[in-house]
């Protein structure tokens, strides 16, 4: 079985957009046991007003994620899982379906919609699993964590060898292409011009014959 995408596990996130937070809860029905042994647990994480929701799916912010893929683990333990940590002033480099999170909450990046990055997460016993804006909440980081999910970005370089007509003759050159721009390197260029390459530093030079 492969693992999860982003843009699965932001789906799947869209699809319980309603259900109620209970903190401790992953995504099963809540027993009045269920209650009375979180209350016990973790006093006033738990609401008072929670016990309403008896009966109900419950899930909390930890628990979305984990609902999804299968993977338990609490906010800071995917913190600590993520093989790469940014922060979440630049959100919008961000996959799709990257964790977002700050200390004590967690949530899913699901995209730019009107300009405005947005997420979904269970936001606590008030809201329940919703969709927001991620300038309103208070997340610090994004989180790509590759070791359970497969992540889709946009612009993926892809490395070809096709062929260019210069002057009308035909040559084979390895081509970059990437956000609907092609690139060829230099020295592909030059050997099929006829001209020599070399550089400065980092800067290429090029000499005709």
């Amino acid at each position: 079985m492969g693992k999860m995408t982003g843009a699965e596990l932001v789906a799947f996130a869209r699809s319980k957009i309603g259900t109620p937070y209970v903190y401790g809860m992953k995504g099963t029905v809540m027993t009045l046991a269920n209650y009375n042994y979180l209350k016990r647990q973790y006093g006033k994480m738990v609401w008072d007003s929670d016990v309403k929701k008896v009966g109900q799916v419950c899930v909390d912010c930890s628990g979305l994620i984990s609902w999804a893929c299968g993977v338990v683990l609490g906010s800071a333990q995917w913190f600590e899982r993520a093989n790469v940590k940014r922060p979440v002033s630049t959100i919008k480099d961000a996959p799709l379906g990257a964790l977002v999170w700050q200390k004590g909450h967690i949530g899913i990046y699901s995209g730019v919609k009107n300009g405005i990055p947005r997420y979904i997460a269970a936001d606590g016993s008030a809201y329940g699993v919703r969709e927001a804006a991620v300038s309103r909440s208070g997340f610090t980081h994004w989180l790509l964590v590759e070791d359970v999910f497969e992540y889709e970005t946009e612009g993926n370089e892809v490395v070809e060898k096709d062929k260019i007509i210069i002057n009308g003759k035909e040559f084979k050159v390895d081509m970059i292409r990437k956000d609907g721009v092609t690139y060829i390197k230099t020295r592909d260029l030059a050997q099929a011009e006829g001209i020599e390459v070399g550089s400065q530093g980092r800067t290429p030079v090029v000499v005709t014959k």
